[in-house]
């Protein structure tokens, strides 16, 4: 080799190393790549000097020989560790596996194992885990949770609908082991997944799995916020939830502390569809003597309860599943405010609803409240409802009915609402000539004909009378 001066520079035979042979490999593998250095570089046609480059390559080279490590330089994004036993593995800031700087040199560095040009190591699958080029094989089975990459996502995988479906065959088939590890990481979260669409069923599953004291750190989480409790009630997924916890109380006092949760939040629970599920279910899944609470708040809060839409059809759906010692109370409680319920527009129904249980016990309570009141039903939107009801129902007196209807038919006839009620009277009195006797069917039509003719003139005038006598065919 010869410098700018055209002088030779002899090559200083020195000991065989490892470091003078990574030298020496690395000229010869230079020279072939790029030609002769003599060649590569004309005298004075560049600034640079041959001898100056490659002291730099062999420095570079030098550094990594000695220290057997490299340290990328962060400007060029690049922060892996290298090392001749163990490969080079690690991510840059970008994302994209590291990369030595002569991406294009393939020397004779018969120690130094290249990097990988494959950028996607890692692998993507939740459930498993790249290999990392100089160590064994790690593959993650889903059966032991033991990995804390699969402890910082098992919520996810809950949540999301294909690994839920694996996590849920692990739950079922796995050991107990397997599933009290899944249950120690998800326990925290347990009143997320009762509400999401898809871990509703992890919990599912995972509460069929839980031993006794495990159902009882579940049952400390949901119950422990009464507003938490009722949001998940009232949730379409967490309605399920909680009847799938109710099915695990097998303990009296895991029954006795859910209970207590329940009747302190009962009214807010008759405010929708979803919540009234918890209650109907409390009522059908446990025993009369621990459902016993919630009834006599249920019947004290009866009249508010029946106001609301969905409380008054929780009322219905309890009198109508559940057995005489909790029906009862409920029908005691709905006649006792029926006056009051007739005139609601949610509450009427709750007082026809008893009455079409056709219970002659029933109509004779309900006969004494709503007695003497007829004519002011009558006249109302939602209580003239309730007057024909009772008009149709056998179990009722319809004589008295229409006997306290006719002190007060002049102002009847004419109104917007009353007129209905004549009407149904009209049909009644005529179906009930085959049940009574025909005198006293005969004599309630004359009455209601006879005050219909006095008020004749009157009706043509009104829209609410001509609809009378349009029913009794006695428009002309």
């Amino acid at each position: 080799m010869t410098d700018q001066n055209g002088d030779a520079h002899p090559v200083v035979d020195s000991p065989s190393s490892p470091y003078h042979q990574l030298r020496q490999d690395t000229l010869r593998a230079y020279e072939t790549m790029y030609g002769s250095l003599d060649n590569h570089y004309s005298l004075g046609n560049t600034p640079f000097s041959p001898l100056s480059d490659l002291q730099i390559l062999e420095s570079s080279f030098g550094r990594l020989g000695a220290a057997q490590r490299l340290w990328f330089s962060q400007d060029n994004h690049y922060d892996v560790y290298k090392s001749y036993d163990n490969g080079s593995h690690g991510r840059s800031n970008s994302g994209l596996t590291g990369r030595p700087p002569y991406i294009g040199f393939n020397g004779d560095l018969g120690e130094v194992p290249l990097t990988s040009r494959n950028h996607n190591l890692c692998d993507q699958s939740p459930w498993s885990f790249s290999h990392v080029p100089g160590t064994p094989t790690n593959r993650h089975d889903p059966y032991t949770m033991d990995n804390s990459r699969a402890k910082d996502t098992i919520l996810s995988r809950a949540k999301d609908v294909v690994e839920s479906a694996k996590l849920q065959k692990v739950i079922v088939e796995g050991s107990r082991d397997t599933v009290h590890k899944i249950f120690d990481e998800l326990k925290t979260h347990v009143c997320e997944l009762m509400v999401d669409p898809v871990g509703h069923q992890v919990f599912q599953k995972i509460i069929e799995k839980c031993t006794g004291e495990q159902t009882t750190q579940i049952l400390d989480l949901v119950i422990q916020q009464p507003i938490q409790f009722v949001r998940i009630c009232g949730d379409t997924h967490g309605t399920r939830a909680i009847q799938d916890l109710m099915r695990s109380l097998c303990s009296e006092e895991h029954i006795s502390r859910f209970m207590q949760t329940i009747c302190h939040v009962a009214l807010l629970l008759t405010k929708s569809t979803n919540t009234n599920h918890v209650i109907s279910f409390c009522f059908r899944h446990f025993s009369p003597l621990q459902t016993h609470c919630l009834l006599q708040v249920i019947v004290q809060n009866c009249y508010q309860i029946a106001l609301d839409q969905h409380g008054c059809c929780m009322l219905q759906q309890c009198i109508g599943k559940s057995p005489r010692e909790i029906r009862d109370p409920l029908i005691s409680g709905i006649l006792t405010n029926s006056l009051s319920l007739c005139i609601n527009r949610y509450g009427n129904y709750a007082v026809q609803y008893v009455l079409e249980m056709e219970n002659c016990q029933v109509a004779a309570s309900l006969a004494q409240y709503l007695d003497g009141h007829y004519v002011q039903l009558s006249c109302d939107k939602f209580g003239s409802h309730v007057v024909q009801k009772c008009l149709e129902t056998r179990q009722f007196n319809s004589r008295r009915i229409i006997n306290e209807l006719i002190s007060d038919i002049d102002s009847i006839l004419v109104d917007r609402f009353g007129n209905y009620v004549i009407q149904t009277a009209w049909v009644v009195s005529q179906v009930r000539i085959k049940h009574i006797l025909h005198s006293l069917s005969d004599d309630m039509r004359s009455k209601l004909l006879y005050h219909i003719n006095k008020n004749y003139p009157l009706m043509r005038c009104n829209m609410y009378g001509r609809k009378i006598l349009e029913k009794l065919s006695l428009w002309i």
